[in-house]
């Protein structure tokens, strides 16, 4: 689970969202797994990726499978967080380092440079408009010549009925995770209530994102898979 949290829920909230996050959002694994087939690198390199808005590390997780001497960056603003993901990454030494960071500020990445992957999934759309260009610019910054952007995020499409058939696909994903026993009623119940999840998305239109990676100085931009509301964009610096 990678999103972005802006305010402080509780540790319940926080492990509630964990554990049944990856079961409520369309196409979740599958777009991790496009978004890790993106990055052009040796599978043994030893690459240096950021994820910003580690949540859990369900995306820093698959990275690890496929670039297993990679070293992470977990950019997140919880600690309670942070110590989870940390905890789940126990086996991999030092190659997992949590990073304490408000993507509403540019001091995320006061430590970070030369980093060969900046990756992030359903976080950016917390952000209001400016400050996810500011997180693109320092991006472009950070990472490395021949370095990789790529993020997956919702998005708002032009024609309004994209919208309806994404939402009806959302409710009737729950309805199967309950019917599976992957959650239950009570959990979807809290869910709907959480004020963590419940925050104001600043969603845009995939054409402006592509418009603000190339202020940026992002080449070779593109939209690799798409469902629905649902894209993910790939750059290159």
């Amino acid at each position: 689970m990678t999103e972005y949290y802006h305010n402080t829920g509780s540790q319940n909230e926080i492990d509630l969202i964990g554990d049944v996050f990856s079961f409520i959002i369309p196409k979740y694994r599958e777009a991790h797994d496009i978004m890790v087939s993106m990055l052009d690198f040796n599978n043994s390199a030893e690459i240096r990726v950021a994820d910003l808005g580690c949540g859990f590390g369900d995306l820093s997780g698959r990275v690890f499978e496929v670039f297993p001497q990679a070293v992470i960056f977990g950019v997140d603003r919880h600690p309670e967080i942070l110590t989870r993901v940390k905890t789940r990454f126990a086996g991999y030494a030092n190659q997992f380092v949590p990073v304490d960071g408000d993507l509403n500020h540019l001091s995320w990445s006061t430590n970070l440079s030369a980093l060969q992957a900046v990756i992030s999934s359903f976080t950016l759309d917390y952000l209001p408009a400016k400050q996810q260009k500011d997180v693109i610019a320092r991006a472009f910054e950070i990472l490395e010549s021949g370095g990789r952007w790529v993020s997956c995020e919702f998005f708002r499409a032009g024609d309004t009925r994209i919208n309806r058939v994404f939402h009806d696909i959302e409710i009737m994903l729950v309805q199967n995770a309950i019917k599976n026993g992957q959650v239950t009623g009570e959990q979807i119940e809290q869910l709907s209530g959480s004020s963590l999840l419940r925050q104001e998305h600043h969603v845009c239109k995939i054409e402006e994102k592509i418009d603000w990676l190339k202020q940026a100085g992002f080449r070779n931009i593109e939209v690799p898979w798409r469902f629905l509301n649902i894209a993910i964009i790939s750059a290159v610096r």
